[in-house]
């Protein structure tokens, strides 16, 4: 028997039936509650404690919220607006990650992307939009 396994059965036992969620609006509030108490350790305001508890009291009454539809409701809300001021930062990020991997090419005829891993030295590529075929390094 593993050495906490009545507590954490009657954690899940407490759990059924309420949101439980770490969602967008969730992490949101969490971060910005974690950045004002950082910056109130700089600039000596109460106001800034005082917004960052009310930011994790109200994180952690979505949390344990038995109003589950209502939850998601809000979040999708959120996500509407939040969502595209994020959604740039996130595609330089993937094509961050990618071009650690992958080099990425043009088709001389149609223009179509193409992503070739690195390090495969020369090669021959296919497009696979047009069949145009074209000598590349890697």
């Amino acid at each position: 028997m593993r050495p906490h396994s009545k507590w954490l059965y009657r954690l899940q036992r407490f759990m059924i039936g309420r949101y439980g969620q770490n969602d967008h609006l969730n992490r949101f509030m969490n971060y910005l509650a974690l950045a004002l108490l950082i910056v109130s350790l700089f600039v000596r305001t109460g106001w800034l404690i005082l917004a960052a508890i009310v930011l994790l009291i109200l994180t952690y009454w979505r949390l344990f919220s038995r109003k589950i539809y209502r939850q998601v409701a809000i979040n999708r809300g959120f996500e509407r607006v939040w969502l595209p001021v994020i959604r740039p930062f996130q595609r330089l990020r993937y094509q961050v990650t990618q071009h650690w991997n992958y080099k990425f090419f043009r088709c001389a005829q149609c223009q179509a992307r193409i992503r070739i891993p690195r390090h495969h030295g020369h090669v021959r590529i296919t497009c696979p939009k047009c069949g145009h075929q074209f000598d590349a390094r890697t």
